[in-house]
Order: C-alpha cells, then sequence, then structure tokens
C-alpha cells in the first residue's frame, strides 16, 4: 500500500498558514481579554438547560429517523433519515435560542468571518493532512480514507434526493444547529466556568468537547483539524458577539468539503 507523502498543497497550506499566524498574532488579533459572561441575554444555567435539550432532542429524533427505514440503515436514504429527524427535532431549541437572542446583534460580522476564515481554514486543512500523513505512515489510518463518513457515503453513492437532503443537513445545517450549541450556548458557559483573563482555556474546552463529540465519525487525523477549527469558530463568536459569522464559517467550510472530496472522484 502507498504511503502517502506531502503533497504542493499541503506543503502551500502549511507556508501560507505560518504566514498569515504570524500576522494574526502581531496585529493583536489574538488578544481576547475576558470582558465578562459573553451573552447576557442567556445566563449559564439557561444555557445548559437549552443545550442538553439539544442533546436529547437530537438523540431522539436521530433514532426514530434511523428506524423510520430499517431496510435501507446503512444507504443514504438511512442517513438522510437519521440526519435530517435529529435537526428537525433541534428546530423549537434553536427558535428559543433566537428569541432569547433577538436583542443581542452581531457586529463586524463580514470582516471578522474572512479574517477567521483566512486563518484558521487554511491551518485546519494543513494540519489535518499533515496529522494523515503521519498516521498513515504509521499504520492508524489508511491513506486512500476520506476524513469523515458521511462525505465518503456521499462520494460513493449515486446522486438522488436522499443525498442533496444530506448534503443540505451537514452544510446549513451543521453550519447552524451545531454552531448554536457548540459557539451558543457552550462557549458562553464555559467562560463563566472557567473565567480567567481571556477566553481562550474556554475556546480550547469548547473546542476540544466539538472535536470528541466526531470521534467515531471522523478519522483522527481529521478530529485535530476539528478542534483547529473550532478554535476559530470560537474566536470569530467572540469577536462578533453572536453565531452568525461562526455559522456562515462553518456552512461554507463543509460546502467547500463536499466539493473538494466529489471534484476528485469524478
Amino acid at each position: 500500500m502507498e504511503v502517502p507523502s506531502i503533497d504542493l498543497v499541503t506543503l502551500l497550506l502549511t507556508l501560507f498558514s505560518m504566514a498569515i499566524g504570524v500576522w494574526f498574532v502581531k496585529s493583536g488579533h489574538a488578544n481576547l481579554p475576558h470582558r465578562g459572561y459573553l451573552d447576557p441575554a442567556i445566563t449559564p444555567t439557561m444555557a445548559i438547560l437549552l443545550c442538553g435539550a439539544m442533546f436529547i432532542l437530537a438523540g431522539i429524533g436521530g433514532w426514530w429517523g434511523f428506524n423510520h427505514v430499517p431496510e435501507q440503515q446503512s444507504t443514504i436514504v438511512g442517513t438522510a433519515w437519521m440526519i435530517g429527524s435529529s435537526m428537525a427535532a433541534q428546530i423549537p431549541v434553536v427558535l428559543l435560542y433566537a428569541k432569547f437572542r433577538r436583542k443581542c446583534s452581531s457586529r463586524h460580522i463580514l470582516p471578522v468571518s474572512v479574517i477567521a476564515f483566512m486563518v484558521f481554514v487554511p491551518l485546519t486543512l494543513a494540519v489535518a493532512g499533515l496529522a494523515h500523513i503521519l498516521f498513515a505512515r504509521l499504520g492508524l489510518e489508511s491513506p486512500t480514507d476520506i476524513g469523515h463518513k458521511t462525505l465518503e457515503q456521499i462520494v460513493h453513492t449515486p446522486w438522488s434526493s436522499a443525498t442533496w437532503v444530506v448534503i443540505v443537513c451537514v452544510t446549513i445545517g451543521a453550519g447552524i444547529f451545531e454552531e448554536v450549541m457548540y459557539r451558543g450556548l457552550l462557549l458562553p458557559t464555559f467562560v463563566a466556568v472557567f473565567g480567567g483573563k481571556s477566553v481562550w482555556r474556554a475556546m480550547y474546552a469548547t473546542s476540544a468537547l466539538f472535536a470528541i463529540m466526531h470521534i467515531g465519525a471522523a478519522q483522527p487525523s481529521a478530529i485535530i483539524g476539528l478542534f483547529i477549527l473550532s478554535v476559530g469558530l470560537c474566536w470569530a463568536r467572540v469577536k462578533s458577539g453572536g453565531v452568525l459569522a461562526p455559522v456562515l464559517i462553518h456552512i461554507i467550510f463543509n460546502a467547500m468539503n463536499i466539493a473538494f472530496v466529489y471534484s476528485t472522484k469524478i
């Protein structure tokens, strides 16, 4: 089995990430002083309750969707029902979150989104790519495996309405529901719990949980990349004051991954 080596794209991403990372730090964008609880519209207790409700409803919805088509559980149709039902079940919590936040506006959404995307997305791809090469050489990952099981299922299944449902769910759906849960509810709660002079510790804790929750669905190298991405999403949440910027980044990142992986299989 051929062991992958560092290709030109990974090398360029690594060099670009190093250069823009230096700019990110020297320009002061990395300075995030602790200024109290991030979301006065939702208390830590309420955030925990809403987050718990999302977990429970997601589980119930996913279980119902998974068992709705028992004969197609391992197909794209089964995945569409499971993910779609899971997200549909969480809609009431997302609407409740939006209601609590209706008087809290975001700021500088576009510039914050651009900076976070330019800094953290190349870094995510570079770190995941280098980790994949290392893990493949150690025999921990297959050189030909796609980073996420859902991506693998999409590119190896003929196009259908179920495929489109899955794509919409893993781009727009994941961008909204995961950002509300992790950056909208958990990050402010971790800020209140950890305290300190900055929010970086809370951002790392949120990102660690975000990455851990993808274990089983993604390769180890992709898990490491997701931690990096989450740090960037947390940064965008803090700098913009809301979840719109991280939602936008998350949707574009997932759509970009689907487009890239699918284009390599044509």
